[in-house]
């Protein structure tokens, strides 16, 4: 991603606007050319030495911003290792004393390194040379391009445009999506990827009219902006999947921090560079994934579910959905841990008003709620410490087969 002064936008009133390049450029698709060579070429060397080419090859100054972006984005698909037989730090503490050693030793402070050296050589059966490259083998510059992830030049002049946008959504303090027309199963990634992102959000419309959805941003928040400002920038890839669809942002801009309006549409082009394909789970949910099916009960579990609307106030996205082997009969389960801490309450309100019942609704400990709260809840409630326990899941969902139910 762009650090700030890799970003390069203009204000025109009150709005930022990016300085998006054009990807059929042809003088920009030879500099990403050149770039991506001067990576291939470094592969196996040390990092001083691409540095030193890149120092050459860049330049300073503004006009010179987008080919620093680019390198730092190409910098980024770098995978840097020390290369060393030896422990540097403990060759290096090895040195030191032999050196201290010598100094004491000698009546001028100058001595022969080589004189240092030599005997230290002998007693680690050590030559010169290796000697040499491991004594600061561990120092970030002189760590080995062990590997490069090669892209095309069209692909980085993308890659730019998108992490110039998610540079400027890092500032934001409130994000507003408007989008229609989707298929159920692009909705059900776009829902599942917010909550992969562990992001604050509302959502009010339908599937049919299209959805409101509003995202806290970083600076709204009172804990660390930081991660959460890349966790909102690195949700615009999954956004960039879809068509029809709209943003407003307000973003905090400049070293006043000044509100600012952001805006972005499908009419800018943008190309997602990831794969809706392929959802991550925090830890405490995976686990009930891999424990539940070792039960061996008449419930089977799978992931996500359907986009249920909720009267336009939102939607329901469940975790799991769990099958009676027998009966098919269907139970959802929504997740609300340590990771979730917003919007325990409005969930209750929605799912008693419009009496969602085959549910359970899995609450952290941490977020527990008082029982008169959950007295009229038409689901089940389950409270867990760390993590869903299977068998403590297993236990809810028995009550869903008892006759009174």
């Amino acid at each position: 991603m762009l650090t700030a002064d890799l970003v390069k936008v203009s204000l025109q009133r009150n709005e930022v606007r990016p300085a998006y390049i054009r990807t059929d450029d042809q003088e920009s698709l030879m500099l990403s050319e050149s770039l991506i060579e001067i990576f291939k070429s470094h592969v196996g060397e040390p990092r001083f030495e691409l540095d030193n080419e890149l120092e050459e090859f860049l330049g300073t100054g503004t006009a010179f911003i987008l080919h620093r972006g680019l390198a730092k984005l190409l910098l980024d698909r770098c995978e840097f290792e020390t290369e060393s037989a030896l422990e540097p730090y403990e060759l290096r503490c090895a040195t030191f004393e032999a050196a201290a050693a010598a100094y004491r030793r000698e009546e001028s402070i100058k001595f022969d390194r080589s004189a240092v050296i030599e005997p230290l050589l002998e007693r680690l059966e050590l030559d010169r040379e290796h000697f040499e490259q491991n004594l600061y083998a561990d120092l970030k510059n002189e760590q080995t391009l062990k590997n490069f992830k090669h892209c095309t030049s069209d692909w980085l002049l993308k890659r730019y445009n998108v992490a110039l946008t998610q540079a400027i959504l890092l500032r934001a303090t409130e994000l507003r999506i408007r989008i229609e027309n989707q298929s159920t199963a692009r909705y059900r990634e776009l829902f599942r990827k917010m909550k992969f992102f562990q992001l604050l959000f509302t959502v009010e419309g339908t599937m049919d009219d299209g959805y409101e959805i509003r995202l806290d941003g970083p600076y709204s928040l009172f804990k660390s902006s930081q991660r959460y400002g890349l966790q909102m920038a690195n949700f615009l890839p999954a956004l960039l999947h879809c068509d029809q669809w709209e943003l407003e942002a307000t973003v905090l801009w400049g070293k006043q921090r000044k509100e600012r309006k952001f805006h972005l549409s499908t009419e800018a082009g943008l190309t997602s560079h990831t794969r809706m394909a392929g959802q991550w789970q925090p830890a405490e949910m995976s686990w009930l994934m891999e424990q539940f099916p070792k039960l061996e009960s008449e419930w089977e579990v799978s992931e996500g579910g359907a986009v249920t609307d909720l009267g336009g106030q939102g939607v329901f996205l469940p975790d799991y959905v769990f099958t009676h082997r027998q009966t098919r009969q269907q139970v959802w389960m929504e997740i609300f841990g340590f990771w979730r801490r917003g919007g325990v309450g409005a969930r209750l309100e929605l799912l008693q008003e419009h009496g969602v019942s085959n549910v359970i609704l899995a609450l952290s400990r941490d977020l527990y709620t008082d029982e008169e709260a959950l007295a009229d809840f038409p689901g089940e409630v389950y409270i867990f410490r760390s993590a869903p326990n299977a068998k403590e899941v297993l236990e809810v969902l028995l009550k869903f087969e008892a006759p009174a139910r």
